[in-house]
């Protein structure tokens, strides 16, 4: 085929052998979500997650003016707040508590999502050790030690502040061997990260990958910078495809998914959230100013993304748009996708139009990412969530007679035919670098049946400390409340095999998922065993192999409490394996981490003396803590 360069490309039908790609786990934190359930919720909800600017992050009427443009100043107060942006749990992974405080936020934040993606996925990180899973961050330069002297900077703020040691990290914790990329290409990072893991996946490179992105902004430097450009919104809303776009807002967040070739996803029995149909990347080139958008070139892209990999756009039934908010960004944007579209279908009014970043802001290099799991989460439960703060089609967005409707309610994702649910994702960053993703559900082969299996099943849980293991405790316990359609062979099965066992640990000894329900609520009221069937205990020197069986239960949960190493498959030697479960993940120590913050002048705040994190005090009345 000779595309519009005169160049010659693969044709349709070659492409089409290029593998799918499974996304086998996720995890995030979002403003005002902790997880991504706590996402949809609020996505389903159509929740505005944007706050003011906490006074615990930088004194924002200090760097406030309400006139545009003025040195050293915002005219935007608000932001997508991540509330846990200054949590961590360093001695979980070896780190000091002097290296944590040096250390980028977003270094933390990135590093304990991708722990608990791996732990989403049914599997446990120590199972990754010496495998090719590559790991591919978008991220960004920080601002978080931007205002030490020089007295300040040491070994453990050029690490910590470094872009490739953040990829690095969870590499180096779990002896990962696959390639450990930074990516940074501005607002696109975190899908232009998820893309180029795709050709990884592809190309060989590696055999499973995490993927995502996070944004940090630990000072006022990123509200300060685009006030000047004049991008942000005066109003502190995100008004996507509406008459009253005027800016953006910026937000936080981090978002993880793992990947692995649908195949080998199959073959080893894999949870399977979605499947990217298609990806690409490409760049707007020269245009009338270098952060200006070229819908030129995100048509082509699109286009190209379609024909390459097969994809019939008429069977796209949601396009979760970059949708900044902006007056002339959206328009542009619209006219891209209507030019990609229509070329290739004659369909109107089917594909619904929609952005998170009218709940959540604008996440920079984290954007993309959420854009994603939005989209990830409204396969699962097969709902398209509402964009909010829409009331009037922007002006300059021609959208009659297209394929597109922007969706402002909350509505079932009703399938077509024999066609699986399917959605593309943007994501264009102002360096001129776009990203457009293709991912539908995944249909699994119903003519497998489930295995029946009959109890007694042992669940198992551990920490490596008291305090964790009894939120863990807690976390099943709410989960099993929330969660009453899941098997309690399941259950068993994925905390058996797909988490680490740690120094604390406690176990059950049940036949049904409300005696569990009884025993977990029984162990957080501090009552003793009934009848020995829950066991608790703290690993000491030396331990054991025990070999279980279905006649050896008790004896068996009696001596992993112990210490021992339990070869868990031998449960299920001559059994069909249970399916692998999204579980509550490991539930990180919550202690404030964060270096002192600028004042005007260049007066500082004295350093916090890191703490165990219970609610975050009341300001005190000159808005310090």
């Amino acid at each position: 085929r000779l595309w519009n360069d005169g160049v010659a490309r693969e044709s349709a039908n070659v492409a089409d052998e290029r593998p799918a790609i499974a996304v086998i786990g996720m995890s995030g934190q979002f403003p005002k979500a902790k997880n991504v359930e706590e996402f949809w919720q609020n996505l389903l909800a159509g929740r505005d997650c944007i706050t003011e600017v906490p006074s615990d992050r930088w004194p924002v009427d200090a760097y406030f003016d309400p006139t545009p443009q003025v040195p050293g100043k915002t005219y935007g107060r608000w932001m997508g707040v991540l509330e846990d942006a200054d949590k961590f749990d360093p001695l979980f992974f070896s780190i000091s508590p002097h290296e944590a405080a040096a250390m980028d936020p977003q270094q933390r934040l990135f590093l304990e999502a991708c722990w608990g993606c791996i732990e989403d996925a049914g599997y446990a990180p120590s199972q990754l050790s010496g495998t090719r899973c590559g790991v591919f961050a978008g991220c960004g330069p920080s601002d978080y030690n931007q205002h030490l002297g020089a007295d300040g900077l040491d070994a453990q703020r050029f690490m910590g502040g470094s872009l490739s040691i953040l990829a690095a990290r969870i590499s180096y914790e779990l002896n990962l061997r696959g390639p450990s990329l930074a990516i940074d290409t501005a607002c696109s990072a975190s899908l232009v990260a998820i893309a180029v893991a795709c050709d990884n996946l592809v190309a060989g490179a590696c055999d499973s990958a995490l993927a995502g992105g996070v944004c940090v902004m630990a000072g006022p430097a990123m509200h300060i910078m685009t006030s000047q450009a004049r991008m942000l919104s005066p109003d502190g809303r995100c008004f996507t495809f509406d008459q009253r776009a005027n800016g953006f807002v910026p937000g936080e967040g981090v978002g993880v998914i793992l990947l692995k070739r649908l195949a080998d996803a199959e073959r080893d029995g894999d949870r399977i959230l979605g499947v990217l149909r298609g990806w690409g990347v490409n760049q707007d080139g020269k245009t009338n100013g270098i952060t200006a958008p070229n819908g030129d070139s995100q048509a082509s892209l699109q286009r190209s993304v379609y024909e390459r990999h097969g994809i019939d756009p008429a069977t796209i039934q949601l396009v979760e748009a970059h949708g900044t908010g902006t007056r002339l960004g959206d328009p542009i944007e619209v006219e891209g996708l209507c030019q990609a579209f229509t070329a290739l279908t004659d369909q109107r009014d089917y594909c619904a139009l929609g952005s998170a970043k009218s709940n959540i802001g604008h996440l920079l290099m984290a954007a993309g990412v959420a854009g994603l799991i939005k989209v990830l989460l409204a396969l699962k439960h097969r709902t398209l969530p509402p964009t909010i703060h829409y009331e009037q089609l922007n002006e300059h967005i021609a959208m009659e007679g297209s394929p597109f409707y922007v969706n402002d309610r909350v509505q079932p994702w009703r399938s077509t035919g024999t066609t699986p649910r399917r959605a593309a994702v943007s994501s264009f960053g102002f360096s001129g670098t776009n990203a457009h993703i293709v991912v539908e559900e995944y249909v699994p082969d119903t003519r497998r049946s489930r295995p029946q299996l009959n109890g007694p099943f042992l669940v198992v849980l551990s920490a490596r400390k008291k305090e964790r293991l009894r939120q863990a405790v807690q976390q099943l316990h709410d989960h099993l409340v929330a969660h009453p359609e899941e098997a309690l062979a399941d259950i068993a099965y994925t905390l058996q095999t797909g988490r680490d066992a740690m120094a604390e640990r406690v176990g059950f000894l049940v036949t049904s998922r409300d005696e569990l329900t009884q025993q977990l609520a029984a162990f957080l009221n501090g009552r003793s065993p009934d009848r020995e069937l829950w066991m608790q205990g703290t690993v000491g020197k030396g331990s054991q192999t025990v070999f279980g069986s279905p006649r050896a239960d008790e004896a068996t949960l009696r001596a992993w409490v112990g210490g021992a190493r339990v070869d868990w498959s031998g449960l299920y030697s001559n059994k069909p394996r249970p399916a692998r479960l999204s579980l509550p993940t490991y539930p990180f120590a919550r202690e404030r981490y964060w270096a002192c913050s600028p004042l005007p002048g260049g007066e500082e705040l004295p350093p916090r003396t890191p703490d165990s994190s219970s609610p975050r005090p009341e300001p005190r009345a000159d808005g310090w803590q």
